[in-house]
């Protein structure tokens, strides 16, 4: 059950937060970049598979070794004739048994099913959001965050973050994924930049973090 707000006070939460950090282009400016080069669009892809249930820091680790080994796009990681060292190079980035398959399936759907990110991209919302649920290691915060900052599609992430913004402002008693990702989506304009800019937002508030995870790539 939801505490009672309207669209105009969480805008208005949201314009407070804005204020407070400045604009999240400059806390993260390839999060948050109003254009992106598919080169960017799948490294964001690949750290959002690489960042789950671990630190920033892990997976920017993991990321930096795919670099280092050209191996930084979705297209090369297909290449791989397994996945011992795709396993080795992200290893910093925990679950060395399960991420290199669910990154591998992810980089395998992209390149077989559509030839690339971008054309993926190009499905609606809702469609591009059920087939990243049914690959394999993709839950919901993974695929919407896939889909609003690697796609640009308006879809609102609940992460820890957002669930202990909720918490201490008192906005929602359910802090279930589904209604949660309702409140958002219902009470804010459905723009692509008011999401990520407010996602990214209450991530700064809660943990101070400034910088995106690709700046140190």
């Amino acid at each position: 059950m939801n505490y009672f707000m309207n669209a105009n006070k969480l805008y208005q939460l949201y314009l407070q937060l804005y204020k407070k950090h400045g604009d999240p282009v400059n806390l993260w400016p390839q999060w948050c970049a109003k254009k992106k080069d598919d080169v960017l669009r799948e490294i964001i892809a690949i750290g959002a598979i690489l960042t789950q249930r671990t630190g920033w820091r892990n997976a920017n680790l993991a990321l930096k070794n795919l670099k280092r080994e050209s191996l930084l796009s979705l297209n090369k990681i297909t290449t791989l004739a397994n996945l011992k060292k795709l396993a080795e190079l992200i290893r910093p980035a925990g679950f060395y048994k399960t991420k290199p398959k669910r990154l591998f399936t992810f980089a395998s759907f992209s390149v077989k099913e559509y030839e690339s990110l971008k054309d993926f991209g190009r499905e609606d919302l809702e469609t591009a959001r059920n087939k990243l649920l049914d690959l394999y290691g993709i839950g919901p915060e993974t695929a919407d965050t896939i889909l609003l900052y690697a796609l640009d599609k308006p879809t609102f992430i609940i992460d820890e973050y957002t669930r202990r913004f909720v918490k201490q402002r008192k906005l929602s008693q359910n802090l279930g994924y589904d209604n949660l990702k309702q409140f958002f989506e219902q009470n804010l304009p459905k723009d692509v930049i008011i999401f990520q800019n407010f996602h990214v937002l209450i991530i700064v508030e809660q943990k101070g973090i400034k910088h995106s995870l690709m700046e140190v790539v």
